[in-house]
């Protein structure tokens, strides 16, 4: 409990870098949030939760300096979420090096995807370096300050940035403000200060993470007068998760959301086009071991979705709240073959204000059962999931069939 106590007192200290996941976050990301494209798939809660990564893989993950891991899946009979991460580690001198690594997320609330360059220098005062993430358009490019201690096999690990967003765009000297084909000057400039903490111990984990996209506003200045006016945005995301073993019993608990707001007003039409969106996820779990080799879980989940618009892109407001049990059996066998099997069930309401855009299917309840396969073969673990629909649904369901999920990950 010390350690935790230890990666508590870290994270008070790096407060004001914790504006509200992943200890890095970027515009593009916080742009294209957007919660209304998730009720397309009337299932969305019940996917994303089996699109997660098997946590059986997150030790290796997090002690490996080279690795790639993918998560896909469908979202429904359109749409395929897709996930990709890769990360390459390259050693510069006996106390530096070159960090690599590339993220590319599609998914149905959010896509982007970056490179990072991070050149990272161990010192007496912890590991240090600068970030660079290139882009075509060169006002996008982006710059941070690194500071960590420790790594994936620490007790105690800590991860901060303070990064510089669009350093091209207008900031002190630098003066170029072309997006695509078109002017976009920052007036306000945004910096995305993150922190990330881990504790580890023999029976505990705990893990808090932030971000903060600070307010940027900023002039569009474009060849149709019609899309003239200024764009402003911020954000923050956040995740705390803990976990705390008592003999053959594990408690889980995980808290993670994300909050953005933006505005478009245009000088041809009235209004500020504002756009807010928030959600947030709230889990508990329970495990017991049975054995060495069987294993029992159950899980609810507690998901609040809000998004409002604003004339002239709309004058609504769209709430969900997803509440889902899970529960599941698993069961290792051989050497590095798992079979899993569960039921799902979730209970959504939706509540639809003034002319909200978008598709809904309003308030219903989801179930369905799923099986699953996970194998390792030399440093490639992979996973398949097979979902069964246990509903009568409004559209066409063949042979019960209803998603399908595979994770990858490897090693170098």
């Amino acid at each position: 409990m010390r350690r935790a106590a230890a990666a508590l007192f870290a994270l008070l200290l790096l407060a004001p870098s914790l504006g509200a996941s992943r200890a890095h976050a970027s515009i593009e990301e916080f742009a294209t949030f957007d919660l209304s494209r998730m009720e397309e798939d009337d299932e969305s809660a019940l996917d994303h939760y089996l699109a997660r990564q098997p946590v059986a893989w997150r030790d290796e993950w997090e002690l490996t300096t080279n690795g790639f891991r993918t998560s896909q899946g469908c979202l429904t009979s359109g749409l395929w979420n897709t996930e990709y991460e890769t990360k390459v580690r390259s050693p510069m001198g006996q106390r530096s090096h070159l960090d690599l690594e590339l993220l590319q997320v599609e998914t149905d609330y959010a896509h982007y995807q970056w490179l990072s360059l991070d050149f990272r220098f161990l010192t007496r005062v912890g590991n240090v370096g600068v970030r660079f993430r290139p882009n075509y358009d060169k006002s996008q490019q982006d710059f941070a300050f690194l500071w960590s201690h420790g790594d994936g096999s620490s007790p105690l690990q800590v991860e901060t940035a303070l990064t510089i967003e669009d350093m091209f765009n207008t900031f002190w000297e630098f003066r170029q403000a072309r997006v695509k084909e078109h002017n976009e000057p920052y007036r306000r400039h945004p910096f995305e200060p993150s922190a990330r903490v881990i504790s580890r111990g023999k029976k505990h984990r705990l893990e808090l993470a932030g971000t903060w996209q600070t307010p940027s506003r900023k002039v569009i200045d474009d060849p149709d007068s019609t899309m003239d006016g200024a764009f402003t945005l911020w954000g923050s995301k956040f995740l705390v998760v803990g976990e705390r073993q008592f003999s053959d019993w594990t408690l889980e608990t995980r808290l993670d959301g994300e909050r953005v707001l933006t505005t478009r007003p245009t000088r041809r039409e009235p209004g500020n086009a504002r756009l807010f969106r928030r959600m947030w996820n709230g889990e508990l779990a329970v495990r017991r071991q049975f054995g060495a080799d069987t294993r029992a879980e159950l899980r609810w989940m507690y998901k609040d979705r809000a998004q409002s618009w604003a004339p002239p892109g709309g004058d609504g407001r769209l709430r969900a709240l997803d509440r889902v049990l899970t529960t599941e059996i698993s069961r290792q066998f051989l050497t590095d073959w798992n079979a899993r099997a569960g039921l799902m069930y979730d209970r959504v309401t939706i509540a639809v204000h003034g002319a909200a855009p978008g598709f809904t299917w309003g308030s219903r309840k989801e179930s369905r059962a799923y099986l699953g396969l996970r194998a390792k073969f030399g440093r490639v673990s992979v996973q398949g999931i097979e979902c069964i629909e246990l509903d009568h649904e409004p559209y066409e369901v063949s042979f019960h069939h209803d998603k399908g999920f595979l994770q990858l990950q490897t090693t170098f």
